[in-house]
């Protein structure tokens, strides 16, 4: 792996796509000069760091090689491979290559918005409630930062700031957690916490303020293993779009 050209990435990919790569799970994610990168005549990889462990993008026409890349890895390595359809061609590269599987999410959508159930007032986050939401969430034990979405300080400070965090909060403890983002009339459910009685309460503030910003459709990705949570989406009307999200790692 060498530092990031990002000119010259960008024409290798491309090249790529112009070969019609067997395997391609780099879909224009922004390029850094913190990434880095390798090329061989059939394989572009891509590795961006997060922390404790790299992030790899793959373009390659050729198994062989990809393997070879691969496997010359360093450190904690992680594959994401979003797919609708058959995944049995980056199985075999997985395998081949030493990675295991160690999650799938599934995309839903909800197009019903409608105003549910009012548990108390909805209680946005304050700036001072950062660090404590933050251990909340990663001090749960319920979250991988390899297959889920945690903020980092900085983007949890900024999502606060925005409103894009709600809280469930009991005698002023914080018990519950949900973070979101709003895209035009899209809204994106990103993470979501609750030790209260009252777990639903957040999922219902979250679509009632949707309806107060007149927003359109939900997204978000569930854990395949996680039938309770499914099936609770699924009652307030949600569906899968067949999109999934499976998740590698190399250690």
């Amino acid at each position: 792996m060498v530092e990031m050209n990002k000119r010259a990435v960008e024409e290798y990919v491309a090249e790529m796509y112009s070969l019609k790569s067997l395997y391609s799970n780099y879909f224009n994610q922004p390029l850094t000069s913190n990434d880095c990168y390798c090329k061989t005549a059939h394989t572009l990889l891509i590795a961006k760091s997060f922390s404790g462990y790299n992030k790899i993008y793959i373009l390659s026409d050729d198994l062989d090689d990809a393997t070879q890349n691969l496997n010359a890895l360093k450190g904690i390595n992680v594959v994401n491979i979003p797919s609708k359809g058959n995944i049995a061609y980056w199985e075999q590269l997985m395998h081949q290559a030493d990675f295991k599987m160690i999650g799938v999410y599934e995309r839903f959508y909800n197009t019903k918005i409608r105003p549910r159930e009012k548990i108390g007032e909805i209680i946005y986050a304050k700036a001072n409630q950062q660090e404590e939401i933050y251990n909340l969430f990663y001090d749960s034990g319920f979250f991988s930062v390899y297959t889920d979405y945690l903020p980092s300080h900085e983007e949890l400070q900024q999502l606060i700031e925005q409103e894009n965090v709600i809280l469930n909060v009991t005698d002023k403890q914080i018990e519950g957690a949900f973070i979101f983002s709003i895209q035009g009339q899209k809204c994106y459910f990103q993470a979501w916490i609750d030790n209260s009685n009252s777990r639903l309460k957040l999922l219902f503030d979250a679509y009632n303020i949707m309806v107060a910003k007149n927003l359109g459709y939900a997204y978000f990705w569930v854990n395949s293993e996680n039938k309770k949570v499914k099936s609770i989406h699924q009652l307030l009307g949600a569906k899968p779009d067949g999109l999934k999200d499976y998740t590698f790692i190399k250690q």
